[in-house]
């Protein structure tokens, strides 16, 4: 099973010096997809994923006043049930802080993660960062790995400092070179996954953001104009019960749901409008029954 972790920024117009009844809780986060800060809520999601399957399971609104991102990320991963098969947490490189490891560990959860390049780990006892240690590597220092239609050049590099047991990959696409800046490296507290898995198992992390943008574009997650605190956060949590009321019914993904509810309502206004007219009901009748007159 895998718990998937992540945050996206609802986007809202910044008020003007003069506005009375400003939105509350809003300020400005970096969004990962314009590459710089916007106004408007970070929202921390949760999901789980068994096999193809991917069911929404926690969210909260970050409040600059309140808890950290990293501890709401601990507190979604500490309501995740306890299940018999093995665990892994999936995060970006925003993630792998040091509590919330301590928290997977403490649940039995094992963590695959992105990891910035300007961490610092220690080669042989001598401390470096990835960016730097990557420099010094060759083509005949890595293995070919391919994920699905991609193919990419491999270095493990044995443990990091943040934990006691765990595996670093530093990966370069195949043909581009071995630029430190292109670099990326990931994390696994797994040490039995091989570098094949570890990377296919991180790649499974997509699935959260084809989420943010299903709800963002079908469901309208940030198009919502209540300016409550309360009244967001209760817009956020019906989002997300009804992403969920989507997914699990004939465990379709959450897109084709969607689409299907949206089908059989024109299918069910077809039928209901035909069968009136059977009925002997004039036009106009149908479109005051309907509201539309």
């Amino acid at each position: 099973m895998f718990v998937i972790l992540d945050d996206t920024v609802c986007e809202k117009t910044k008020p003007s010096s003069q506005a009375t009844h400003m939105i509350q809780g809003a300020s400005f986060q970096h969004s990962h997809l314009k590459r710089r800060y916007v106004y408007g809520h970070a929202v921390v999601q949760t999901l789980l994923r068994s096999g193809d399957q991917v069911f929404p399971f926690a969210t909260a609104r970050y409040d600059p006043q309140g808890k950290s991102k990293i501890e709401l990320a601990g507190d979604m991963i500490q309501a995740v049930p306890m299940s018999s098969c093995r665990t892994y947490v999936l995060t970006d490189s925003w993630y792998p802080s040091t509590s919330v490891l301590q928290t997977c560990a403490e649940r039995g959860f094992h963590v695959i993660s992105g990891l910035k390049t300007n961490r610092i780990f220690y080669p042989q006892g001598i401390r470096q960062s990835l960016q730097s240690f990557a420099s010094y590597i060759s083509k005949t220092d890595t293995d070919l790995v391919t994920i699905g239609s991609s193919a990419y050049r491999v270095r493990y590099e044995g443990k990091l400092n943040l934990v006691e047991n765990a595996v670093l990959l530093l990966c370069w696409k195949d043909g581009e070179g071995f630029d430190p800046k292109q670099m990326k490296a990931f994390l696994s507290t797994d040490v039995s996954l091989s570098n094949e898995e570890i990377l296919n198992f991180y790649s499974k992390r997509w699935a959260i953001e084809t989420y943010f943008r299903t709800v963002k574009v079908q469901l309208a997650m940030d198009r919502y104009q209540v300016r409550s605190a309360q009244a967001i956060d209760r817009y956020l949590t019906l989002l997300l019960f009804s992403a969920l009321c989507c997914t699990c019914r004939n465990h379709e993904s959450l897109i084709d749901r969607i689409h299907g509810y949206r089908i059989q309502k024109k299918h069910d206004m077809i039928e209901y409008i035909y069968n009136q007219a059977q009925r002997g009901a004039t036009l106009d009748q149908i479109k005051t029954r309907l509201r539309v007159a």
